[in-house]
């Protein structure tokens, strides 16, 4: 056979189609965006504490940072930083103790995230609990095909320049080295059936910041107090001399240079009379050979002399105080891992099941917590612990082709510990002017787990999408706490010198020394020198198993409160024309007042707001903090309207009315630890009114005594009918 072969042309066609994006005209609310899996992975968002991807909600329309940072400090539209709602899978991961803006207790990063949506305002009646943004999270899930990746991100000073504030003060570099790594991988168990994905990203990274802690110059440890006498060169505002003051180095008349040399002479004997305008020597007060005959306190000494010597003096005072400036260390170790398994049963009937847990653990904790340590030779103040669990069960059911129910069941749970890790009983007390390098502190800790139930239903009919369910959380908060009554579980000691008195101490007078400044540090060196005690205090707390009597001392403030919360909605988005939608939706949120195990919860039995009638006979009872609130109808209408049905043009008007939740920390903190019965403040009157020995003080080297609670709770729940302290309430129609 003969084949006759020709070699034939090669023909390339590039079809390249291109469309407008078309403007959304399906909904008249859920202003906002969604950001995809690719872009997550793509945009630069490697922060201090890991890829964070909130850190892209900055980027929003509407939405401002940087402001009132005690909640994270970003802010949707006008709404607090507090009023986020955030969720994984259908799930709550918020911070509900306190609520945040930025910060969510499961840390989600961007390999974990199929998608993730923002919604800014004007959100439909499916959403809900929260006034400020809605931001929703969906966890990747496996494919018919194997998938994964492995990634490491490392940041080292070494790869950056100095900044300028840095070196326009002759400092190194900030010492910051992050490594950030780990990997995901996914793929089927029984194609078409059966998926899995599993991510884990892990934290390394150690820091120096510069803190500038005050302490006494060797002339105070001495026990000399050294002050300024004269006049500045030029009157007063009134005509009148103005008596100098001890000043750092960089102001605007100091009293020593940069090395903490004095800048004016000793004082002559006698001083002129009348003093000069203009003129200014250097006085001294000694301390340790004051006129009552009490010397130094050896103890207090010691721990005084343990802290560095001064190398900035530009804080303090400059002659009796100033500051040392030193790198203060800081790490942070965390790991947070993810795990999805994804079945399709059919077509009517698909599951998953997801399950996150992590750590985020700061060593020195810095920042709020003021956890890094006072001086180099000190321990953590604060180490910081966190660890968030959070499941999702999730069923989706296709009841005909035009029905689809969604079954969703979550537990979520976070706990955070502050502690202190080497508490110090020897230090019981704070100095006035200085740091003392450790404290008496044990720890602080809360954790809240939630139990949540949600259900929704979608009903095509028509040119209708109705949709409606339930969003039930039943929320569980225990506080573990040593901070409670206003002080703490161990004993406090302060010097501070307003309780005490000086009239047998000689001291300096009008015309010598500035009364309104160094006056008050001279008075507050000498407590702190001599240990004269000017408060103390310890707090007690009442006895679960017996309500009548307090605990013995040290036992913490253990309490426990559950947080029921209902959500019910309805929403129908009714397409009316081709070119016109319209939106109709309720939502119903019960706000229902908190109940205890354990310790009661205790509240006014009588009004205590704006406008009721003054009282001396308010005792406390077990109530409700507040009366349960059922009636917070939130109703969502709306228009969207494409005035020229070509997809190109919208006009959408959108009415929503939403209701914030309650922060549980807000109870725990203010209320609950602080209520007149749950809780006592012992301290010593003879130590706290001033009628101690030497000069209504006494000192901290003869001892302290014991302190007990001196009645009952049932005593106590009867506030005095006069007095100069404080009780927070809560509104009983909040």
């Amino acid at each position: 056979v003969n084949i006759s072969m020709e070699v034939g042309g090669i023909a390339e066609t590039v079809t390249v189609v291109g469309s407008v994006e078309q403007v959304q005209t399906s909904s008249s609310g859920n202003l906002g965006s969604t950001v995809d899996q690719r872009t997550l992975e793509s945009l630069p968002i490697v922060g201090s504490r890991g890829r964070n991807p909130l850190e892209l909600l900055n980027f929003q329309p509407g939405v401002v940072s940087g402001i009132n940072s005690a909640g994270g400090g970003v802010h949707v539209n006008g709404s607090r930083d507090r009023a986020f709602n955030f969720t994984l899978d259908g799930i709550d991961i918020n911070e509900s103790s306190a609520g945040g803006s930025n910060f969510t207790p499961l840390r989600l990063n961007p390999d974990s995230i199929e998608e993730f949506q923002v919604v800014t305002s004007n959100f439909t009646a499916e959403l809900g609990r929260s006034s400020g943004a809605q931001v929703t999270f969906v966890t990747r899930s496996g494919k018919n095909r194997v998938f994964g990746n492995a990634f490491e991100y490392y940041r080292t000073p070494e790869l950056n320049a100095n900044e300028y504030q840095n070196n326009l003060n002759g400092r190194p570099k900030d010492q910051f080295v992050q490594h950030i790594f780990g990997g995901s991988v996914g793929g089927p168990i029984y194609k078409n059936k059966l998926f899995f994905f599993s991510n884990l990203q892990l934290l390394r990274s150690v820091d120096t910041t510069f803190i500038t802690r005050p302490v006494y110059t060797q002339a105070a440890r001495n026990g000399i107090f050294r002050y300024v006498t004269g006049t500045e060169p030029v009157l007063g505002p009134n005509g009148q001399p103005v008596f100098r003051q001890n000043a750092p180095t960089g102001t605007a008349i100091p009293s020593v240079d940069a090395s903490g040399n004095p800048l004016i002479p000793v004082c002559p004997n006698p001083l002129p009379n009348p003093i000069p305008l203009g003129f200014a020597c250097l006085n001294s007060y000694n301390v340790a050979s004051n006129p009552t005959g009490v010397g130094l306190d050896p103890r207090l000494l010691a721990v005084i002399n343990s802290t560095p010597l001064p190398n900035n003096f530009s804080a303090g005072d400059g002659l009796n105080t100033a500051g040392y400036t030193f790198g203060t260390p800081g790490r942070e170790r965390q790991y947070d891992f993810v795990m999805k398994f994804d079945l399709k049963l059919n077509d009517k009937n698909q599951f998953y099941v997801r399950y996150g847990q992590g750590e985020q653990n700061t060593f020195g904790d810095g920042g709020a917590n003021g956890g890094r340590p006072i001086f180099p030779n000190s321990p953590n103040i604060v180490n910081t612990f966190r660890s968030p669990k959070n499941l999702a069960f999730n069923y989706r059911w296709a009841a005909t082709s035009n029905i689809t129910n969604e079954f969703v069941f979550g537990i979520s749970r976070f706990a955070f510990s502050f502690n202190t890790p080497q508490p110090d009983s020897a230090i019981p007390f704070a100095f006035n002017l200085v740091s003392a390098p450790n404290i008496n502190f044990s720890y602080n800790a809360r954790s809240v787990k939630t139990y949540q139930f949600i259900d929704n239903v979608t009903w095509v009919k028509g040119n209708h999408i109705v949709k409606g369910g339930i969003n039930f959380r039943f929320g569980r908060a225990f506080d573990d706490r040593s901070g409670v009554a206003g002080t703490q579980l161990e004993q406090l000691v302060g010097f501070g010198a307003a309780p005490t008195t000086f009239t047998t101490f000689g001291l300096p007078g009008t015309g010598i020394i500035n009364t309104v400044n160094d006056l008050p540090r001279l008075r507050s060196t000498i407590n702190d020198l001599l240990g004269r005690i000017g408060s103390y205090s310890q707090a007690f707390v009442s006895d679960p198993n017996n309500p009548s009597q307090f605990a013995p001392a040290g036992t913490r403030w253990n309490f426990e409160a559950t947080y029921p919360e209902y959500d019910f909605y309805a929403q129908d988005t009714y397409k009316f024309r081709p070119n016109l939608t319209i939106d109709l939706g309720l939502r119903w949120e019960f706000k229902l007042a908190p109940k205890s195990d354990g310790r009661p919860i205790l509240a006014p039995d009588q009004p205590l707001t704006i406008g009721a009638p003054a009282t001396n006979s308010i005792r406390f009872v077990e109530r409700k903090l507040f009366n349960d609130d059922l009636n917070n109808l939130s109703p969502s209408i709306g228009v969207a309207w494409d005035p020229f049905s070509d997809g190109k043009t919208s006009i959408r008007v959108n009415y929503r009315l939403a209701y914030d939740r309650f922060a549980t920390f807000l109870f725990s903190s203010s209320i609950f630890q602080s209520t007149p019965g749950n809780t006592f403040l012992g301290n010593d009157p003879a130590f706290n009114n001033g009628t101690g020995a030497l000069n209504g003080a006494f000192l901290i080297r003869n001892g302290l005594p014991g302190l007990a609670p001196t009645t009952t709770p049932q005593s106590l729940r009867q506030p005095a009918a006069f007095g100069t302290s404080s009780i927070t309430v809560v509104d009983p129609d909040l």
